[in-house]
């Protein structure tokens, strides 16, 4: 059902006249892809959807209007990829045939991490959570609606890094908030610099909370994981994962935010990538902090700092010693969420008719169990009579023969008309990075915003990928920008899928040198991607082999796309000032100058060379 009001589905600003909204530029003309609900979408009586703010393998998240309070907020829609697909009215959601049960659960662990959020948790770093409900066949939640930008952003504009007094002001509300979190059982998975708020006032907020599941490679939904910043558990479904998990990515933020440089992934690091101490990649990092961090993104979590109030007790240089957990008493293996709110789903067509297939499966059972059991009855009794025959008739192959003969004429079982098609075309299993499809067809993801990568292509293998790479200011390296076969479409296995992939920004931001030596500098370029040369510089305000100017100043863009080149200069050994100790000192000859007309006693010394 649609709704007509006077908001940009954009913004959800008051809007009186026609184009493009003046605040924030959208004009509507673009379609929503068709597996999200269209903008003006009206639910529970009193929400007007608008554009989708955000989508991952859990579902979507919406811009919204309350008709009754007349506030902006967010709504988040549950509907994993992997196990339903939008109805052919634009708003119902089907689960696939078999799906049901795994539905129903991880719809339960939505419906009950949310409402955890709403019973008496106060924290000024999450947004508030006003409502659950159910319609369309699954479960929304409405919160706050936020404006800020991502602290990705807030880095960037910051010239690339901040300073450890600017992050400890930032980190500290944060940290505030998980441990509020995990004090409720709760943990994120999800931080990073992208799902980290910055508001206008310096309010510093904690978005995209998301069932266990969605931050978990292999499982049976899309995992959306920040591959930098994730702990190397959530690769692995045995196992666990607890406060240790966020301590991981928040030490992984740290490092991000103070070094401007985006730490290697788990994944990478089991492969043998070294990540660079904090305190190396930049020396004005406090050594306490840089240790911390690293305590903080040790891979095995027995080593690892624990809790956040380990790693905020290392991070001011307090006396205590992280602590570490008794790998014994953590029961390795899957964690099962409880599930403590039951959220019922309401009546659909889609469960109808899955509802009125199993009852005409059932019927159709014990139709062939009877059938079977008069057969064999039948059977038996014909069995016997052909035995009595033989024995007292000289005719008994005649009338053998004409028994076997009627036998086979009653006992032709009914002809079994075959069910009505399945609409599953996906079948889950449990086997590591494969989806097991069902007379070879799936129903194709939405791939876009999502990164591209082994994970990927693993969970995928049934799909060819071919990838054209580019540059963009708008999407991170390596997240798929474009693929050209829509979400939602029913493909065979072995279907070629273009994807756009994005090779960064065309440009980054010069990062600082002060205090660096020439290695370490050209090392963060390299890290960037930006070309350089360097050349000797004389002066004797650097140490010899540090950085002391580049071509271009500290913050300015550097063009990666155009393949600008960045000069470094650095300091070599200053000239001499004294003539070296070999060399005799110049002979003074003294010789008298007499001057016209007079005579005089007065001798000028001139120095001359021998």
């Amino acid at each position: 059902m649609k709704k007509e009001i006077n908001r940009c589905m954009g913004c959800m600003s008051e809007k009186l006249y026609e184009g493009p909204c003046e605040v924030c530029g959208y004009d509507g003309r673009t379609e929503q892809p068709s597996q999200w609900l269209a903008p003006k979408t009206f639910l529970a009586d009193r929400y007007v959807l608008g554009r989708v703010l955000q989508h991952g393998g859990e579902g979507a998240a919406y811009i919204a209007f309350d008709t009754k309070l007349g506030l902006t907020v967010e709504i988040r829609e549950f509907m994993p990829d992997m196990l339903c697909r939008r109805g052919t009215d634009g708003e119902s959601v089907e689960v696939v045939d078999g799906a049901l049960p795994l539905f129903k659960s991880y719809l339960s662990e939505f419906a009950d991490l949310h409402k955890s959020l709403m019973s008496g948790f106060e924290s000024g770093g999450l947004k508030k959570t006003y409502d659950i409900f159910a319609a369309n066949g699954t479960g929304y939640v409405v919160t706050e609606h936020v404006n800020g930008v991502p602290l990705e952003e807030y880095i960037v504009s910051h010239g690339g890094k901040l300073s450890w007094g600017e992050v400890s002001r930032l980190i500290q509300p944060l940290m505030d908030t998980l441990t509020a979190l995990h004090d409720k059982g709760i943990v994120h998975r999800g931080l990073s610099p992208e799902t980290i708020l910055i508001t206008p006032d310096g309010r510093t907020v904690l978005t995209s909370l998301e069932i266990s599941a969605a931050r978990t490679a292999d499982s049976s939904i899309s995992s959306d994981i920040y591959d930098n910043y994730a702990a190397p558990e959530q690769y692995d479904l045995s196992e666990r994962q607890g406060s240790w998990t966020d301590v991981y990515a928040v030490s992984a933020v740290l490092y991000r935010a103070l070094t401007g440089i985006v730490p290697p992934s788990a994944n990478d690091r089991k492969g043998g990538a070294a990540l660079t101490p904090a305190h190396t990649a930049e020396p004005d990092i406090p050594v306490q902090v840089s240790d911390a961090i690293n305590a903080g993104m040790k891979l095995p979590r027995a080593e690892r700092a624990h809790d956040i109030g380990t790693l905020r007790a290392m991070l001011s240089d307090e006396p205590e010693q992280p602590e570490v957990p008794d790998a014994s008493d953590e029961n390795d293996g899957p964690i099962t969420p409880e599930v403590h709110v039951r959220f019922d789903i309401e009546d659909h067509e889609q469960h109808r008719i899955s509802e009125a297939k199993k009852k005409r499966r059932k019927q159709e059972e014990r139709r062939n169990i009877g059938t079977a059991a008069g057969l064999i009855i039948f059977l038996a009794m014909v069995a016997a009579l052909v035995i009595c025959i033989i024995y007292f008739s000289e005719n008994a192959q005649d009338i053998q023969r004409n028994a076997i003969t009627a036998v086979s004429t009653e006992s032709t079982p009914p002809e079994v008309t075959e069910e009505t098609p399945r609409i599953t075309t996906v079948a889950i299993t449990d086997a590591p990075e494969v989806t097991e499809v069902t007379a070879e067809k799936l129903i194709m993801p939405d791939l876009v915003n999502r990164f591209y990568n082994t994970s990927l292509q693993n969970r995928y293998s049934m799909l060819i990928f071919e990838v054209e790479e580019e540059y963009s200011d708008e999407y991170a390296e390596s997240l798929i920008m474009e693929q050209d076969i829509q979400s939602g479409t029913q493909v065979t296995a072995g279907t070629t899928v273009h994807l756009k992939v994005s090779k960064g920004a065309a440009y980054t931001y010069l990062p600082d040198y002060v205090g660096m030596k020439l290695s370490e500098y050209t090392n963060k370029l390299t890290t960037l991607g930006v070309r350089f040369r360097t050349e000797e510089e004389e002066t004797d305000e650097v140490k010899k082999g540090y950085v002391v100017r580049c071509s271009k100043n500290v913050g300015d863009k550097v063009y990666i796309s155009e393949n600008e080149e960045i000069v470094v200069y650095y300091a070599k050994a200053p000239a001499a000032t004294a003539p070296p100790e070999t060399e005799p000192p110049a002979e003074t000859t003294e010789i008298e100058i007499p001057v016209d007309g007079e005579d005089t006693d007065d001798e000028i010394p001139i120095d001359i060379e021998g």
